[in-house]
């Protein structure tokens, strides 16, 4: 069955052809990447959830997502920044050491203020954590 060319102008200008001509490894991972940030995405509803759990209103969980946000942003520049100086391996590994103590920091406490801080600088944000490692790793 031919395909419509609408339809094959559209599958590329999307890259859909270049992924149907790759090979099997590709596939994989790109296989792997959308099941990773679909199981990411949902840590955000477990986060919804968790600070309801701990008695949060709607409202201090909705700032508590925005700030996150912000945080991240921010967050994002300063350890692009850093790596540029400190070199890659430095700035992941710095980088994984404050994700670790948000981890902590989560397990431990329920102050709203302190799981914020912990949530900014731990980069709790899977899409940030990966744009950290693809921006460190375009700038060496």
């Amino acid at each position: 069955m031919a395909v419509p060319k609408t339809l094959k102008g559209f599958w590329s200008s999307i890259g859909l052809d270049a992924i149907l001509s790759s090979g099997r490894d590709v596939k994989v991972l790109l296989l792997l990447r959308m099941v990773r940030l679909f199981a990411f995405g949902g840590t955000t509803f477990i986060l919804a959830l968790y600070l309801s759990a701990l008695g949060f209103s709607d409202s201090e969980t909705g700032l508590f997502m925005t700030l996150t946000l912000v945080g991240d942003l921010i967050i994002s520049m300063v350890l692009t920044y850093i790596g540029d100086r400190m070199g890659v391996r430095v700035t992941i590994v710095f980088g994984s050491v404050l994700m670790m103590a948000s981890g902590v920091a989560f397990a431990f406490l329920d102050n709203y203020w302190l799981l914020l801080l912990a949530s900014i600088v731990g980069v709790i944000n899977p899409r940030q954590a990966l744009l950290h490692c693809c921006n460190l790793s375009k700038a060496n």
